[in-house]
């Protein structure tokens, strides 16, 4: 089971620290990140949070640290810890083969939720 007290500021400043470059415009604003994705970054600078879940993917089943963290983030979109300005949006693999994450991570689904923290 993921303790979520000391998962939640890793994620935070994940999604803090993930910013867009070289997009004119929208240079420095704060990228999406799905929750596999996450679930990646936090597995490598913090091995030990993650314990024995596995990260994700297919075949792993519902009981995965990707879909914790999706779960416990959604259930933050309005609350205080993230002032408000949590976005969940949701992506979908339409038109995309062979999708994999690093480390060989494929997504147990067609669509999935990310994150990120707008600017307010």
């Amino acid at each position: 089971m993921l303790d979520w007290i000391e998962t939640r500021p890793i994620v935070k400043a994940l999604l803090e620290n993930e910013r867009n470059s070289n997009s004119g415009k929208y240079n420095g604003e704060r990228c999406f990140l799905t929750a596999y994705q996450i679930a990646i970054l936090v597995d490598k600078e913090n091995p030990e949070v993650r314990g024995k879940l596995p990260i994700g993917g297919k075949g792993v089943g519902p009981d995965s640290f990707s879909r914790q963290i999706a779960w416990h983030l959604s259930q933050e979109i309005d609350g205080e810890y993230f002032e408000g300005k949590l976005e969940i949006g949701f992506f979908s693999q339409s038109g995309l083969e062979d999708f994999t994450f690093d480390g060989g991570h494929q997504p147990s689904l067609n669509e999935f939720s990310m994150f990120r923290l707008r600017e307010i």
